[in-house]
């Protein structure tokens, strides 16, 4: 079952142009385009074009008629930038901030079909099958409750799918408290919702996760910025494994 499906990392991807400079510029211009007013542009601008989570999971799924669950969606903007790389199946996103969930609607309702908003807990149960994204969520979630959830998703990966987690780990580096503060900082404005923060480690976010169901890669995914993110991979057994890009 090919360890050469891991050898080639997203980073590399995007180093060897596999994943095109341009494409992934047009489509978050486009995507930036749908928001208003124009502070909320310039942010959803900024965000796309330098945070590497968004070609890094185009890159994973672009060849997957699986749906799509999100899991603490935000604005929706996962889910609108997959739409302009080409990607057609369902997508149902979910978040517990409804300003941002109302913002994504409208968002959706004029320009992207094939995408369902929920205003939800994380924590709530719900049923699924796909591919499932969760990015920057676990660290609101006291640990007890990071374990529940990463088991439940676990089961909801369809054969052949994946569940893509990224999050900063809390090993105490200075990538670490400049993500800590950026955090703090961004609670204190009321842009994302006030909760304690629970940073994971590698051990929490792979427990859910045996080697008999699932193969598993984690790589950093800094980019450009600062922040400490790494990216968890984990592609159920049972189904056509990804070939390496390129």
């Amino acid at each position: 079952m090919g360890k050469s499906v891991w050898r080639c990392t997203l980073a590399t991807q995007m180093k060897n142009g596999i994943l095109p400079v341009t494409s992934h510029q047009h489509a978050s211009a486009r995507v930036a385009a749908r928001f208003h007013p124009r502070w909320l542009r310039i942010y959803v601008s900024q965000k796309l074009c330098n945070d590497p989570v968004y070609p890094a999971a185009f890159a994973l799924l672009r060849e997957s008629n699986e749906p799509i669950l999100d899991v603490g969606c935000g604005l929706g903007l996962l889910a609108f930038y997959l739409r302009e790389r080409g990607f057609h199946s369902q997508v149902t996103v979910l978040d517990c901030d409804a300003r941002k969930i109302r913002r994504a609607t409208h968002v959706a309702a004029f320009n992207y079909d094939g995408v369902d908003f929920l205003h939800r807990d994380v924590r709530d149960d719900f049923s699924f099958t796909g591919n499932i994204l969760l990015f920057d969520v676990l660290h609101y979630l006291a640990p007890a409750d990071q374990r529940i959830l990463l088991k439940r998703l676990a089961d909801y990966v369809a054969p052949g799918s994946f569940l893509v987690i990224r999050d900063c780990l809390a090993d105490r580096t200075t990538r670490f408290w400049l993500t800590y503060i950026a955090e703090i900082f961004a609670q204190s404005i009321s842009w994302n919702l006030t909760a304690p923060l629970h940073f994971p480690s590698r051990e929490t976010i792979c427990y859910a996760f045996e080697h008999k169901r699932f193969l598993q890669r984690s790589e950093p995914l800094w980019g450009q910025t600062p922040f400490n993110n790494h990216l968890f991979i984990f592609q159920r057994h049972g189904g056509a494994i990804a070939p390496a890009q390129g």
